[in-house]
């Protein structure tokens, strides 16, 4: 069993995610797979997948907040008290993130199809094709 993660791990996690966020609420590229080659260098002896599941906590608890979290990491709950505080640390110390997540949340949605009536959404009842036959396997 891996021992707890410490708070420099924590600390040096939330601020790789605070940085990957950043540029998605921003619309900027990144390369998760290289953060994550570049955060193992600092933690000792994390794996990739530890990683990827400490920042899927940090995304519940992100939406517990509510504010907006990474898109390919699907909140997963059970996370530490301390990774909670930490979170919640640099949300109040990072100005510039939580501007970004409010022009991202205020942002008007793009490719939005003009609807005239309700007519424009509803699609035709699908209608089963009957003239198929099947043969019975004996």
């Amino acid at each position: 069993m891996a021992a707890d993660w410490s708070p420099e791990e924590v600390a040096a996690t939330v601020a790789d995610y605070f940085a990957m966020l950043s540029h998605e609420l921003r619309g900027e590229a990144y390369n998760k797979r290289e953060h994550n080659r570049q955060l193992q260098s600092l933690l000792s002896g994390r794996s990739a997948g530890a990683i990827e599941f400490k920042h899927a906590n940090i995304s519940a608890i992100l939406l517990e907040l509510g504010f907006p979290y990474i898109d390919g990491y699907k909140p997963r709950a059970n996370y530490q008290e301390r990774l909670k505080e930490e979170v919640a640390a640099r949300l109040d110390q990072d100005a510039q993130l939580e501007y970004a997540a409010a022009a991202f949340v205020e942002a008007p949605l793009e490719d939005m199809p003009e609807l005239r009536s309700l007519a424009d959404i509803f699609v035709p009842i699908p209608v089963r094709d009957r003239t198929r036959t099947f043969e019975r396997r004996a």
